[in-house]
């Protein structure tokens, strides 16, 4: 394992860690290296279910770069060549993630990889799915989520028990009104973090921005998403989503959705699960 860094094209410095294989997967498989992006608030070493991916990926043959987005951790100081600016979830501006990603894939292929599968958990899904809409990479040949949110305003707004994110939205369009964009609000919906009024109306708000139903259908590869049957019960921000990925799969022939029954957003004991569908996925998709 090495523990690399990128800089990306604004001129800021990221870390992760590249994993070599077990053994090489042969010319013939069809990914050869995955890129594991984090979710929000975590970090690219940080447990759970990316790092049981992690290690299965490279007992299949895998190559595994686990990254650090400037949205890492809850609040950080991302350094760069001219100045660190103020990072983390509480911060981050998360279309910037598209500058990260196009570092981090770069970095793959001045490594010789050209053939690389994309995987994002809970925010790193969304980030992923946002950037190859985006800027789509040739090298990328499929994408993969693992329970990542819908940032659908009007389904979180309307939720009978979303009482606290109706509340906290106003509060944000308030201080926003009032040229407060930095003011901190302690958001609990969809998700418990620390957000600046105008990164919570960027991340929320009506405009759906990083609404990830919009962008799956224009992914320029294979897309599979992998989701926990407990998720919709436990976060506003997968209301609905079972019913609506399937109608995207039916109308898509590039989606599929895989449903874990009993798991949770994290797949607790059940963090094997996410990798075993997708390895199996692969070979449906991109025979060898």
């Amino acid at each position: 394992m090495e523990l690399v860094r990128v800089t990306t094209s604004d001129g800021l410095w990221l870390d992760g860690t590249l994993a070599l294989p077990d053994s090489k997967v042969s010319p013939s498989e069809p990914i050869e290296a995955c890129i594991l992006v984090h979710g929000t608030g975590s970090n690219f070493y940080a447990p759970g279910v990316l790092e049981t991916f992690s290690r299965q990926a490279r007992t299949a043959g895998l190559a595994v770069l686990r990254i650090n987005t400037r949205g890492h951790d809850g609040i950080s100081s991302i350094a760069g060549e001219r100045k660190a600016i103020r990072g983390g979830a509480t911060y981050e501006h998360v279309a910037d993630c598209r500058l990260d990603l196009q570092a981090w894939i770069e970095f793959l292929q001045n490594r010789g990889y050209s053939r690389l599968g994309l995987c994002g958990h809970s925010m790193g899904g969304v980030k992923s799915a946002f950037t190859l809409a985006h800027d789509p990479h040739p090298s990328v040949k499929v994408l993969v989520l693992i329970s990542s949110p819908r940032f659908h305003h009007q389904t979180m707004f309307g939720h009978p028990a979303a009482a606290a994110f109706r509340a906290d939205y106003e509060t944000a369009c308030l201080d926003v009104l009032h040229g407060r964009n930095e003011e901190l609000i302690p958001v609990t919906q969809p998700m418990p973090f620390l957000a600046t009024a105008a990164g919570f109306l960027d991340k929320y708000g009506p405009a759906d921005h990083y609404d990830l139903v919009r962008w799956l259908p224009v992914a320029p590869c294979p897309v599979l998403y992998v989701l926990g049957t407990q998720s919709p019960g436990q976060s506003i921000g997968f209301t609905g989503l079972p019913e609506t990925l399937a109608t995207l799969a039916t109308q898509y022939q590039h989606i599929r959705v895989s449903l874990v029954e009993g798991a949770n957003t994290n797949y607790s004991g059940m963090d094997h699960i996410p990798f075993e569908r997708t390895w199996t996925w692969l070979r449906e998709v991109l025979p060898t």
